[in-house]
Order: C-alpha cells, then sequence, then structure tokens
C-alpha cells in the first residue's frame, strides 16, 4: 500500500489482480442522474427508438412476419438481417425500459412480439426466419447449398435469443422468451458435434445471446417451470462453445474464411481479421463464455486479440474497419484516414471491452470501454437522435452530411443497444471488492462483503475531471473500493473524506482503497483535463507529421464551419498553445478547444490561396469540437488528425 500526501500524484505500484471475474451490477439497480448522459438518453429514449421502428415498419419487417403467417408468396422487405434488426431494436428497447416504464413502446413491442409468434407458429419447431422462408426456404441456416453469410439465419435467431432474453428482465413477461427457447431448442438439436450438423453463424451475435439464455436460466430455475418449452440450459452454453471452437473446421459446410473469422479455431487465433462487426461480436461471445466456464484458453485468447486490436488496428475514436471493400480489419497499423469505421463495429468492441473487463479486471478494457462510448459510438447518431451516421472516418469532404435512414440501417439498432446498456458498465463487483468503472451521475445498489451498498457518483465529466463518489452501506463493512484511473489521465489525486489515503495502484490500472465504510464516506477524485496533442504510433504511415487534439475521454476534430471552410487543409503550429472554453450556445453546450496561428497546409496553399492569406493576416484561431458533435450543423468538412505545423 501507499499513503498518498495532498494532492500526490498517485505512483505505480504492481499487484495482481483481484480475484475473478467480475459481476456488473445490474441495470435495475443503477439510476443515472448526468449531465452529459441524461440529457442524451431523454432524446433517444423519445425520439430515436420510435424512430427506428417506424422506419423499420415502413420498410416492410414487420410484413415479412405476417406473409410468413399466412403463406403468401411475397417480395421481402428490406434486406435478409432485417429480422435481427428488429430484435436488436427491441433489445435496445428493454433496457431502456428497465429505466424509465414506456407503457406504449411496451404495447408497441407486444404487438410485435405476437406477429413474430404467429409466424413462428407455422413450423413445429418454431424456426422463423423470413428472408429464407420468403425467398430460399429449402436452405435453412445456410445448409443444402445456401450461404449463412448472407441469408443471417444465425444471426436473426441470436438476435431474437437476447432480445427475449432484456425483455423479461425488463417487464417479466415470458412470451417472446418461450419463441426464443423453442428456436433455441431447434438450433441445438440440428447444430453441433456429429451426428449434428456442422454449422456456424456466418455472421455472429448467437455466441454471446446463448451464453445469456444459459445464465438466465441457472439463475431462474423457478422459470425452467413457468416456460411450456424443456429447457437444457447446459445446451445453450455447450452450443455457444460449438460456434467458437468449430471456426476453421468447414467439414461439411461453406467456408467463411478470415472474412468471418473462419480462417482457424478461434482459440488459435492470433489477430483480428475480416468483417470488423462480425468479428467484435465473435470475440464479445468469446469473453462472456470465458467468464462463465473458467476456461484459461478461452480468456487468453480473448486478451490475446484484443491486445491486437486495441494497439494495431484500432483508430483513436475506437473506430475499428480500415477497409470498406470487406467493412473489416487491414493489416497491423494500416489506419487510413479514410477508413471505414462502421458504428456497429464501435458497439461491437464495446460490448468486447465491457465483457473482457469483467473477465480480467483490466482497467485497460474499462478504458477503451469509455473511449468507444465518447467517441467512436456516440458519433453514430445526431444530436437530434433521428439521423444517423452508417461510416465514422477520421476525415469527411464538404458535402457529407447524415443520413434519415439506410438501405442497410443496422447502426441505430446497435446504437440504442450500446447506450440502453449503458448503465450496466459504470459499477462491478468482485470478491469483497466494488469497482467504478465508468464516471457518470449515478446510484448503483449492489451487495459488497455480505452488506448492502449504495454508491452515488457527482459529475461534470467529461467536462470536468472532478469525481465525488459517496458510499453509503446498511452498516460498517470493510471491502475495497476500486476506482480506474484512466490512461489518459496524468497527476490524478484522491482524498478520501478530505484526507489523503492509503491507496495501492494496481497495475491493471484500479487505484485500490481498502478500508471499512460507514454511511457517507466520500471520496473526491480529481484528474486533470488540459487539452493534448496526440501523436500516432510511427507506423501509421496515414497520421506521420500529424497530431490529434484531445481532452479528457474526448477526441476533437476540425470542421470547415469553424474553420474558413476548409478544416483539411489547415496546420497548427507545434508552438501553438491549447485553450479550452466552454461554449453553452453551441451544440447543445461542448467544451471547445482554441489555438492560433494556424494557415494552410504548404500542399495546399495553391488552391487556397485566399483562405491562406485570411488566416495569416486575421490570425484566425482554430476552433475544435467534439468528434462525436460533427456533422450537426448540415454538410461541411472535418478532420481530426490536424497537420503538424512549423
Amino acid at each position: 500500500m501507499l499513503t498518498c500526501s495532498t494532492n500526490l500524484l498517485l505512483l505505480l505500484l504492481t499487484a495482481p489482480s483481484a480475484e475473478l471475474p467480475l459481476q456488473a451490477v445490474p441495470l435495475p439497480r443503477v439510476t443515472i442522474d448526468d449531465p452529459f448522459w441524461s440529457p442524451k438518453l431523454e432524446v433517444w429514449r423519445t425520439v430515436t427508438l420510435t424512430d427506428i421502428f417506424n422506419k423499420l415498419e415502413a420498410d416492410g419487417a414487420l410484413t415479412n412476419f405476417d406473409h410468413v403467417r399466412d403463406g403468401i408468396p411475397s417480395e421481402h422487405g428490406g434486406p435478409p438481417w432485417y429480422d435481427g434488426l428488429l430484435y436488436e431494436t427491441i433489445r435496445g428497447s428493454a433496457d431502456f425500459m428497465i429505466q424509465h416504464a414506456e407503457p406504449a413502446l411496451e404495447e408497441r413491442i407486444d404487438a410485435i412480439i405476437e406477429r413474430v409468434a404467429s409466424a413462428a407458429a407455422q413450423d413445429p419447431g418454431g424456426y422463423v426466419n423470413t428472408y429464407t422462408q420468403m425467398v430460399c426456404p429449402d436452405q435453412r441456416w445456410g445448409m443444402n447449398g445456401g450461404d449463412d453469410n448472407w441469408q443471417h439465419d444465425l444471426y436473426n435467431a441470436g438476435a431474437m435469443v437476447e432480445a427475449a432474453v432484456h425483455y423479461w428482465r425488463a417487464t417479466g413477461k415470458t412470451r417472446f422468451l418461450e419463441i426464443a427457447t423453442r428456436l433455441a431448442n431447434t438450433m441445438c438439436h440440428t447444430m453441433g458435434p456429429p451426428p449434428r450438423a456442422n454449422v456456424v453463424p456466418g455472421h455472429s451475435i448467437g455466441e454471446e445471446a446463448f451464453v445469456k439464455l444459459y445464465l438466465l436460466f441457472r439463475e431462474r430455475p423457478e422459470l425452467k417451470e413457468a416456460m411450456p418449452v424443456p429447457i437444457d440450459e447446459a445446451r445453450y452454453l455447450e452450443l455457444a462453445e460449438f460456434w467458437i471452437e468449430n471456426r476453421g473446421n468447414t467439414e461439411g459446410r461453406r467456408a467463411f474464411e478470415s472474412y468471418g473469422q473462419d480462417h482457424k479455431p478461434v482459440l488459435e487465433q492470433d489477430t483480428v481479421e475480416g468483417h470488423a462487426v462480425r468479428a467484435t461480436l465473435l470475440f464479445a461471445g468469446l469473453a462472456a463464455a470465458g467468464a462463465v466456464n473458467g476456461r484459461e484458453d478461452y480468456a487468453s485468447a480473448a486478451m490475446r486479440l484484443w491486445d491486437n486490436m486495441v494497439y494495431r488496428r484500432m483508430y483513436i475514436t475506437g473506430g475499428l474497419g480500415a477497409v470498406a471493400g470487406h467493412e473489416g480489419f487491414g493489416p497491423d497499423y494500416v489506419l487510413p484516414n479514410s477508413g471505414y469505421l462502421e458504428t456497429c463495429a464501435a458497439v461491437g468492441a464495446a460490448f468486447f471491452h465491457h465483457n473482457l473487463n469483467l473477465l480480467t479486471a483490466d482497467a485497460r478494457c474499462a478504458d477503451e470501454l469509455e473511449r468507444a462510448l465518447y467517441n467512436g459510438i456516440l458519433v453514430g447518431t445526431s444530436l437530434t437522435g433521428d439521423s444517423y451516421f452508417y461510416e465514422n472516418p477520421l476525415e469527411r469532404g464538404p458535402e457529407t452530411s447524415r443520413w434519415p435512414w439506410h438501405g442497410c440501417p443496422c447502426c441505430p439498432p446497435m446504437f440504442v443497444k450500446a447506450m440502453g446498456a449503458l448503465p450496466g458498465y459504470i459499477y462491478a463487483t468482485g470478491p469483497e471488492t466494488l469497482y467504478v468503472n465508468l464516471f457518470i451521475g449515478s446510484t448503483g445498489r449492489t451487495s459488497v462483503g455480505g452488506a448492502e451498498v449504495e454508491v452515488t457518483q457527482t459529475t461534470r465529466y467529461p467536462w470536468e475531471g472532478d469525481v465525488r463518489i459517496t458510499v453509503d452501506p446498511e452498516r460498517e463493512v470493510t471491502f475495497s473500493l476500486c476506482v480506474r484511473i484512466p490512461g489518459w489521465s496524468r497527476g490524478a489525486t484522491l482524498l478520501v473524506n478530505g484526507e489523503p489515503a492509503a491507496v495501492g495502484l494496481l497495475g491493471d490500472g484500479y487505484a485500490r482503497i481498502h478500508r471499512t465504510w460507514s454511511r457517507g464516506d466520500e471520496v473526491r477524485l480529481h484528474l486533470p483535463m488540459g487539452p493534448q496533442r496526440v501523436r500516432a504510433h510511427p507506423s501509421v504511415e496515414a497520421d506521420r507529421g500529424r497530431v490529434a487534439l484531445t481532452r479528457g475521454p474526448l477526441v476533437y476534430c476540425l470542421e470547415g464551419v469553424d474553420n474558413g471552410g476548409a478544416a483539411r487543409t489547415l496546420a497548427l503550429p507545434r508552438s501553438a498553445p491549447l485553450t479550452a472554453e466552454w461554449r453553452g450556445d453551441l451544440l447543445g453546450g461542448v467544451m471547445v478547444l482554441g489555438a492560433t496561428g494556424l494557415s494552410v497546409q504548404e500542399d495546399w496553399r495553391e488552391l487556397y490561396a485566399p483562405v491562406d492569406e485570411t488566416l495569416r493576416a486575421t490570425r484566425q484561431p482554430l476552433l475544435a469540437v467534439p468528434y462525436f458533435a460533427s456533422a450537426n450543423r448540415g454538410p461541411t468538412d472535418m478532420v481530426v488528425w490536424v497537420a503538424d505545423g512549423p
């Protein structure tokens, strides 16, 4: 242990991690009351969820089920994965409903579930995948010459199972869970080790979904008696493990190759390959399964793949997927600023970060979850909540604008899944330990050390770096409070009840305060938040001679609307000091960064001579806004990595 003197920088102390795995404090036991997140959550709850359901319904996502129910030959509405997008929106809605009762939304979802149920009732095993049934009915699960890479049968079914688990946790209603469990039983009967069929998902999601189904029935055995279908929860975990371990074994089936993480067994893979969304959802399932089965090979594979993803193939915003051609990863350090960076990939990565944090108690995973939430995911939806981005490159041309809807609108449902789950990312518990992973104004209630404990955060993070954590146990109790010290921070300080505390800074990034806690005990965390210039790894060719601007967890960008109409042409002098200023009148209230001495890059000066002359004559200051708030004021160019001027 180390004793911190007042305002003393926390010193490094290498120590072993806590006993694992951790348990997230669940959504029903966390309430968010936060000046940054609460207004956004209100927009997504009241605007975005309805917007997505309305647009999916207008595209035919619901009438597809009616056509299957009635056996009516018809053109399928939307792409093959539309069933899954509908289910994912239900999952996101369910999590929002846990925080805020929504009778009208619940009624709407119940009506959707009945239409799904009517379609599923046409098959004795509850099979329902509307595209396959309407277009290629003899190729269920991609068999008999089919291709689940395109059909998305297993993705749709996995999304249904996941949504049904979340909807039960939100409402206690078993109707959707019954439909999903019957389908899950059919899948367990159909696919797996011989003599069952060698079938793995063309698009992952089912791996984690089936772990969730296993956990639900393990935690709630009384549910088995209430279900009209037989339940053997071990089969759900076994099928998830089969899908993970049987990658690379393509005997008797179509090979998805590296695009679908099917080039070798997952437990032998060293690098993240292929389609970024499929990969991150697969690895989120790998970490979730590893937390349940306790297998070291699962944990080591998950950490090995995470290391490659985060330190060699991820963007500063937490975005993933450098190559548009396959919506996926390129080689190590190949990170062009025009990269694809699909919103869904950032969401999938967030699920992976969160699950791996629970598996390893490594605060770096929570760091990267934070990076994705505040940057790579949050940028995916407009401030008004009804227009979106599919791609999130770090450089955009002047004609770029958000779209109200898309021919493949997978990102809005994934977005609401990530944000609906937000309360469950804040706190976690381990043996005799309470973890604070995210700094969000909130109250969590959990059991630690055999006592009920209420923990409350008050903060203006990410605009300010002061966090007040109040600990209120029902009685005096001894346990460790582990507070994440972000990897971006320098000079963090901690006080307990106004006094320096005995603090151990673990090698995994947590400050551990071990003491006997009483009602009203208060921890004060201070994280200095000066603006920073960040330089990329020297192997990232696209960003040599460039800098990115950050402050706290936020990545900033320059937009042409603030910077002479040509943000991508600008150079920022190395000697120019950076400033931070609160602008309550801009983009709903943001902290902006500024600097003086801007000029046009040498390569662009001939083309943009008038802009350069104006900049030099007026010394117009740079204005940088948070990346997540970009593209909310009409079409304009944008850049994150700015030329590092003389």
